[in-house]
């Protein structure tokens, strides 16, 4: 028996002392192509409660976009990431009380930008006011998040691209009892302290493997592709869903979606907060025009009418994100990637400034 450990450890010392190069002496992001799966917690969301590793800050120039990575229409960009305690994609500032929060999916998350492109640094310079990214996350995880509950932002911005808006989750009040409230302001505080934030981290990337699946990825030397890129003036254009992206919704859906809504505006009202809300279109429905079936998609057109009926506030970046591409030629999204990029940002934290400042 001790002979078969022994020559168990020596068959696995080669594998351990990778392991631990891995972990301990070579840069996070060493083993992946883009910042975002270096730091991305996988397993141990327990302790980790934000979408990435905290108080991380990379730079790193990363190999084309999601949708044709490795292709040779990948595009590389130059990406600085940062993280707070919490790993939120925001520079750690002690006792930051955010005036604006904007609850998003990747496109606030910055998918592709650089941390001074992102929308909520773009919104806050605008603003001059603090503005907190709390992507990628759902409108029922911010009601639960104690921290948001002690000290309300003025402003909410709800935010979710086009594709996502027929599955959005009606809210649901916290369930936690206030007699517990103590018990979970003290689990949040453990949370925070370094060490087990570093334990947790080791953990998660152990569990990742970077190394293996890049090692995997260079031995295939090839990527396998669902998708092709289109022709178009700025360049061969990918997309994610092609032409099922403009689908006709139904009624149904579309009510769905609204009632949805205002039922997020009603709850956040309730509580004096305001609450504002920012589609994002897909890049299929601006560049239609690209796809072999030419449908003009009129969903997100339809929600936002209805939405600023029901006397919601709703940035209109439809129409905003047609005029200027029709106008000015304008490319609103990356080429080889599923996000808007730095431009498409500006025009729509413009906009959502401009409707911010109405009332404020």
């Amino acid at each position: 028996m001790k002979r078969f450990f022994l020559k168990l450890l020596l068959f696995s010392s080669p594998f351990l002392l990778l392991i631990g190069i891995e972990l301990f002496a070579l840069p996070i992001d060493f083993f992946t192509f883009r910042v975002w799966e270096a730091i991305l917690v996988k397993e141990f969301h327990s302790v980790l409660s934000g979408q990435f590793y905290p108080h991380i800050d990379i730079t790193k120039i990363e190999k084309g976009g999601d949708l044709a990575p490795h292709s040779p229409f990948a595009v590389p960009r130059r990406v600085k990431l940062m993280t707070d305690r919490y790993g939120y994609r925001k520079k750690d500032r002690e006792g930051l009380k955010p005036h604006v929060v904007v609850i998003g999916d990747s496109n606030i998350i910055g998918g592709g930008v650089s941390q001074e492109e992102m929308f909520s640094e773009v919104l806050e310079d605008r603003l001059k006011v603090p503005v907190y990214p709390y992507a990628s996350a759902g409108f029922n995880t911010f009601l639960k998040d104690l921290r948001f509950r002690k000290d309300p932002a003025r402003i909410v911005i709800f935010s979710r691209i086009e594709r996502d808006l027929l599955d959005l989750s009606f809210p649901k009040e916290s369930k936690r009892r206030k007699t517990f409230l103590t018990f979970y302001e003290w689990r949040d505080h453990v949370t925070q302290i370094r060490w087990v934030q570093t334990v947790g981290v080791l953990l998660d990337r152990l569990c990742k493997m970077n190394m293996l699946h890049f090692i995997r990825s260079r031995m295939r030397n090839k990527v396998v592709r669902e998708n092709h890129p289109f022709p178009s003036p700025f360049g061969p254009i990918y997309f994610l869903q092609g032409e099922e992206a403009n689908r006709p919704i139904s009624r149904d859906q579309l009510e769905k979606a609204v009632n949805t809504i205002e039922a997020y505006h009603q709850v956040l009202t309730k509580r004096g907060i305001r609450f504002i809300f920012l589609p994002i279109p897909n890049k299929e429905n601006i560049y239609h025009d690209y796809l072999p079936n030419l449908r003009k998609p009129v969903f997100l057109e339809q929600l936002i009418k209805e939405l600023k009926d029901r006397n919601i506030e709703t940035v209109d970046t439809q129409k905003a994100f047609e005029d200027e591409y029709r106008k000015h030629s304008a490319l609103l999204f990356f080429l080889d990637d599923t996000h808007w990029n730095p431009r498409g940002v500006r025009l729509a934290a413009e906009l959502t400034a401009r409707l911010i400042e109405k009332k404020e």
